[in-house]
This record gives C-alpha cells, sequence and structure tokens, in this order.
C-alpha cells in the first residue's frame, strides 16, 4: 500500500508521524519504503535543472537500512506498481502543490491529511480541498483519511459535516493528543480496517 501523509499546509508539522508510522509497519515485519519530501533543500536548489534538484529522501525501513537523497525526476520511479521490494510505502509530504508532490499524490492508494481544528480557518480548508482534488486528478476514487483533533465541539461537526457534502470517499479519524494513542488508532485505521 502507498501512503502519502500530507501535515504542513493544514496543521503545524506533525514532525515525525510518517517516520513512526513507517517504523511501526516494519516491525510488524513488512519492508518498508519511507519518502520524505525536503522543501528547504528543493528551495535552495530551485534554479537546478529538475533532475538535478534533489528534494526528497529515500529510506529503507528495515535491518540494514540505508539512507539516499533522489531527485525531483525520481520519485516517480520509486512509485512504480511493478517495485515489489517493498510491501508498503509511506510517504511524508510537507508541500503537496509542488509539481514532484503532485506526481507522488498520484500514484497514493490513501492521503491522510492532519487538521487542527484550533488554528482552522478557509484558507486551510480551500487548501486540503484543493490537496485532494490535486490527488483525485488522477486517482479519481482516491480514499482519504481525515484527522481530527476536537471530536465534541461544534466546529469539528460543522467541519466533518461540510468535507463530507463537498467530497466522497472521506473517513474521519479523532487522534488525541497523546503520541503513542495516536499512532496506534492512525496505525489501525490506514492498515486494520
Amino acid at each position: 500500500m502507498i501512503v502519502a501523509i500530507v501535515t504542513a499546509d493544514f496543521a503545524s508539522a506533525k514532525l515525525s508521524t510518517a517516520t513512526r508510522l513507517a517504523e511501526r509497519r516494519a516491525h510488524a515485519g513488512r519492508n518498508v519504503l519511507l519518502l520524505k519530501q525536503n522543501s528547504a533543500r528543493k528551495q535552495a536548489n530551485q534554479y537546478r535543472k529538475e533532475a538535478e534538484n534533489i528534494a526528497w529522501s529515500r529510506q529503507e525501513i528495515k535491518t540494514a537500512a540505508s539512507s539516499t537523497a533522489l531527485s525531483c525526476c525520481a520519485i516517480a520511479k520509486e512509485l512504480t506498481p511493478g517495485n515489489a521490494n517493498f510491501h508498503d510505502i509511506v510517504m511524508d509530504i510537507s508541500k503537496p502543490f509542488y509539481a514532484d508532490a503532485a506526481t507522488a499524490l498520484s500514484c497514493c492508494e490513501l492521503l491522510v491529511c492532519h487538521t487542527e481544528l484550533d488554528k482552522w480557518n478557509k484558507e486551510k480548508q480551500a487548501k486540503l480541498y484543493k490537496c485532494i482534488r490535486l490527488a483525485r486528478n488522477k486517482n479519481k476514487g482516491l480514499p482519504v483519511l481525515i484527522t481530527i483533533d476536537k471530536i465534541a465541539c461544534m466546529q469539528s461537526q460543522k467541519f466533518i459535516s461540510d468535507l463530507s457534502r463537498q467530497l466522497c470517499h472521506i473517513k474521519f479519524i479523532y487522534l488525541d493528543q497523546a503520541h503513542d494513542m495516536s499512532l496506534t488508532q492512525l496505525y489501525r485505521a490506514i492498515y486494520l480496517p
């Protein structure tokens, strides 16, 4: 399964969600490939040719794993269905509107977006819709899992209602602030439906 986790444009970056999820999946006996978008490096290399722009890191989460850097052009090759070396691929995407991220999103089988309703506004909601539509541009029925940090407030009920009305194939999961509990719930929602 190829899972894309988008954080930065919708919530303050939950720095290690993708990494921790990949590590937990590896502990379950899976060969996991972790791809992390490095937007700071891309910004620093913005005047290079796209093929030379190293904007991703590639890490195999298994015994004797190695970590390497990837160019923007190489990301699509990592996500080809014929790459049977890995059971699971987890992508950490901080800037979903970069061209290379759009390529990665079009290949994913599940999109996970974090939300923080205390900091939610119309601009973040518009970006969330745009990201989902971008990912579904080539992948029409892509399932989306959205985390909710406050389930019992009117704001969250309105958020869920608005999103469900405008977009299909959306699931919601409540994640509390306890990191281990959150990761367990997220893992179950993704891999143990």
